[in-house]
């Protein structure tokens, strides 16, 4: 028997046990692997009894084999296919939380952002200078929000504080500014970003330069308000 003509038979023995599995899966409760191993075992005894009366050789033997693996493989990669399609169309997609990937990115820009205002303490103050070697109070927090947010605010403290949204003091956030009344004259006149814990960074004046200051004792009487740009 040549390798066409066991191929041929291989097909329709296991055309004809597919057929026989899947009219008794409908009136029994076997599984898919079962069914598999049925076909296997049905087709391999049916070619036995074919073969009893012919001399075939190894290599159509190994041929037999071959082709029962690959067709079943086939059968599988298919029916895995299908399977999963329908599992994606049947179940929902998970919804993403936008609110909590932006708020996560936010935190990540204003780390950013701290980490530039930070890399400034020391450098002197300079009224009306902008950086980046020096600085007076809004210049700085203008420098900060427009290199590491790349956000534009306007360049002097009494406009800043008119500008983006009015905070409460006990709502305070990293990156919020504070504005300060040091002239006692009713109007804001300094500025600083306030850090967490408390604290905030600003251009202080000519003998302290850019520094981390506690919003208590002084800066505390002197606050104003704070403003979210």
């Amino acid at each position: 028997m040549s390798i066409d003509n066991v191929n041929q038979l291989v097909t329709m023995k296991l055309l004809n046990a597919l057929s026989t599995s899947s009219s008794n899966s409908r009136t029994s409760s076997t599984n898919k692997s079962d069914i598999f191993n049925l076909i296997l075992e049905n087709t391999l005894g049916g070619l036995n009894q074919e073969r009893s009366s012919c001399t075939c050789s190894k290599e159509a033997d190994l041929n037999i084999l071959n082709t029962l693996q690959s067709l079943i493989n086939n059968n599988k990669i298919n029916e895995s296919k299908n399977t999963n399609q329908i599992k994606n169309i049947i179940e929902p997609k998970k919804n993403i939380n936008v609110e909590k990937v932006t708020d996560s990115k936010k935190v990540a820009n204003m780390d950013k952002a701290v980490d530039l205002l930070e890399k400034q303490l020391g450098k002197k103050y300079v009224w009306g200078a902008t950086g980046p070697n020096s600085f007076d109070c809004s210049g700085l927090v203008q420098y900060v929000y427009k290199n590491a947010l790349g956000k534009d605010i306007p360049r002097v403290s009494s406009d800043q504080s008119k500008f983006g949204k009015a905070i409460d003091k006990k709502d305070l956030q990293v990156g919020d500014l504070l504005f300060f009344d040091t002239m006692n004259k009713g109007r804001v006149s300094h500025v600083g970003m306030y850090v967490g814990n408390n604290e905030f960074i600003h251009a202080s004046n000519p003998k302290d330069g850019v520094k981390k200051s506690k919003l208590s004792g002084y800066y505390e009487q002197k606050y104003s308000g704070a403003r979210r740009p």
